[in-house]
């Protein structure tokens, strides 16, 4: 593509502009998707309460809470990291790893957030917590133009996915981080895959339709 067209590429400018967009503005991001985590994931982990390991964790999780709120930031983290580390995979530790993500990113530590997600997805079994962490994950690689590495956590996600309200927003990732690396082919396939589903909101739909036509456009059909 010439340097001319990709200028006046107002599709590719979108793309461009949405990493810019994370890039800038990572901590609201990550905070909102971090929520995201809690409560999507939390039904599930909540339904098995009765389960001994799983209340100790949520209690030492809300102490933790509590210190924080009284003030004492590093007494609190050193509380959640001890609940993440101990009881894997229970809301205790769901709940943990989301103090701990909105404390890194606060302090602008990246790579604190990058080790937390990488280091706690193996211990998370909800798919839909999961998925939701491959996502971080993915869109902290696109802030560092990681194409690669974004479009494979980003298939992570949609791949665990299922019926995730979430799922069709990861296959438009997916498409985006294929058109980024001038991969017409893949992203119309991706494209054409949301647009055919049904079950596509109008707005996801809408946005497909636009990226399709455009790389349409680009592969001369």
């Amino acid at each position: 593509m010439k340097k001319e067209e990709l200028r006046h590429d107002p599709v590719r400018e979108n793309i461009v502009k949405g990493v810019q967009y994370f890039s800038e503005n990572t901590s609201t991001v990550l905070q909102v998707l971090a929520v995201i985590v809690i409560v999507v994931g939390g039904a599930s982990y909540y339904s098995h309460t009765g389960n001994i390991k799983m209340e100790s964790a949520s209690h030492l999780a809300g102490r933790a809470q509590s210190i924080l709120i009284n003030g004492n930031l590093d007494e609190a983290i050193v509380k959640f990291e001890r609940v993440l580390a101990d009881y894997p995979n229970t809301p205790g530790a769901v709940q943990s790893l989301v103090y701990l993500l909105n404390d890194a990113i606060t302090k602008n530590d990246i790579e604190g957030a990058k080790s937390l997600l990488s280091d706690n997805d193996g211990s998370i079994d909800d798919p839909h917590v999961l998925a939701a962490i491959y996502k971080l994950q993915g869109d902290i690689s696109l802030t560092e133009t990681d194409f690669t590495n974004a479009l494979k956590y980003f298939q992570k996600a949609e791949s665990i996915a299922g019926e995730n309200p979430y799922r069709v927003g990861f296959q438009l990732d997916i498409a985006s981080t294929l058109l980024a690396q001038n991969n017409y082919e893949n992203a119309l396939q991706k494209l054409e895959e949301i647009i055919e589903n049904e079950d596509t909101g109008f707005s996801e739909k809408n946005n497909a339709e636009e990226l399709a036509a455009f790389t349409r456009q680009k592969i001369g059909i």
